[in-house]
């Protein structure tokens, strides 16, 4: 009885945090393929995009995950349905997702902002050593960076990092804005409850001002400042954030020959 009490104790203290998934995306790169935007729902081996996000955050025991989703995406509903081994699936409907920046799918999600939240993308691959990792580090406030793809240092699409004193201290896409580029910004972030509360305050600034059209690493750009944000550094750096066809590709054969390990 008291080793089963101890099980249960250790579990219950896993259960530690919400987890928000962005799902909301056009795809437009990719419209030929997902003519409904529905990017997440690409099979790659055995299963959905999306899945292999929700599979490694139901691993870590978040109390529930958050799916935010555009109007039209009710299939997200269908095929995933509220529940996923045990913990419970929500959707939050992003009515901007079409016309405005992406930040504003937080801000739609923000009343499951109470806890710590970890949020990642609908489209990204990662290896799960790297996953694993990330999640084993103590930081309160982390950011998953890959500091040896040198070559998407000068590329426009991917977030860029500039890191001092093992600190982010600037997050941004376009490579003139950063004096030095230290890493790149994969896709998931795990901030604790207070900076979470101060990036959805950051945002709701920026919407009364009228400044709305902004991707979210703009307001958390902002935020670095109010607390202490730690990279965690990927081991393998084999990642994908599947943003066009040719990407897919890749992430198909990744799968197949198990070079990203998920």
């Amino acid at each position: 009885m008291a080793d089963g009490l101890l099980l249960r104790d250790s579990y219950l203290e896993r259960i530690f945090m919400r987890a928000i998934i962005y799902a909301a995306g056009i795809s437009r790169r990719m419209s030929n393929l997902v003519p409904d935007g529905l990017k997440g729902l690409l099979r790659v081996g055995s299963k959905s995009l999306i899945e292999y996000q929700i599979g490694w955050l139901v691993d870590n025991k978040p109390k529930e995950i958050i799916i935010v989703i555009g109007l039209e995406h009710q299939r997200y509903i269908d095929e995933l349905g509220h529940d996923f081994n045990g913990i419970p699936l929500k959707y939050v409907f992003n009515p901007d997702y079409k016309t405005k920046g992406n930040m504003l799918s937080l801000w739609h999600a923000r009343d499951y902002c109470i806890d710590d939240i970890i949020f990642t993308t609908s489209d990204l691959l990662c290896d799960r050593r790297d996953i694993d990792h990330f999640m084993d580090s103590s930081d309160q406030n982390k950011i998953l960076i890959d500091s040896d793809s040198r070559e998407l240092f000068i590329d426009n699409d991917p977030v860029k990092v500039q890191i001092e004193d093992q600190r982010i201290v600037r997050i941004r896409k376009k490579i003139n804005e950063l004096d030095r580029i230290d890493g790149i910004s994969i896709g998931i972030y795990q901030f604790s409850k207070k900076l979470i509360t101060d990036l959805i305050n950051t945002i709701e600034n920026k919407i009364e001002s009228g400044n709305d059209n902004l991707s979210l690493y703009y307001p958390i750009d902002d935020v670095l400042s109010l607390s202490d944000v730690n990279p965690v550094y990927t081991r393998t750096s084999k990642w994908l954030d599947i943003d066009t066809p040719e990407e897919l590709l890749y992430a198909k054969k990744y799968i197949k020959k198990e070079i990203i390990k998920v």
